[in-house]
């Protein structure tokens, strides 16, 4: 039959206990910033490289002019197609290159990094149903109560 335990035995067993617990939560299994950080990187970079193609498309296409777009318009009408494509593909372009900087910002962790991709990640939550996906996520993980601090931290670790 073991020992009975005294109370000061019984109180030094739960304070190591409870230290261990402590900090396996302060150093134990990853947070939900420092889990997905690196994973929302390169969702940003790799969505933003597929958001340039179309960009670099209309607005090769918004400034030259193919036959198709000369031949059944009015003159007028051209005349407002053109710059009109090509200011739509200045702004998806103008996303996509901003969208590719944040997520080299998350995977660096640079001080601006979280706030740069919240706000293209609510920007793009218009854009279904990729968009909608990463924006979401991006919320998910960088706008909770904790994150920020959590966020300054990794930038200055």
């Amino acid at each position: 039959m073991p020992p009975a335990e005294t109370p000061i035995q019984s109180a030094t067993i739960q304070s190591a206990t409870s230290q261990a617990a402590a900090s396996s939560a302060v150093f134990g299994a990853p947070s939900r910033v420092t889990h997905h950080l690196n994973t929302l990187g390169v969702l940003w970079i790799v969505y933003s490289v597929l958001r340039l193609v179309p960009g670099i498309g209309m607005l090769a296409f918004g400034s030259s002019h193919f036959p198709f777009l000369v031949a059944p318009f009015p003159w007028a009408m051209r005349g407002f197609l053109g710059p009109l494509v090509s200011a739509l593909g200045a702004v998806v372009l103008g996303f996509a290159i901003a969208g590719i900087i944040a997520g080299w910002g998350l995977m660096s962790r640079a001080p601006w990094g979280r706030m740069l991709a919240i706000v293209i990640g609510c920007i793009n939550l218009i854009h279904i149903p990729f968009g909608t996906a990463l924006g979401a996520y991006t919320l998910w993980v960088l706008i909770p109560e904790g994150s920020a601090s959590e966020y300054q931290r990794l930038t200055h670790a």
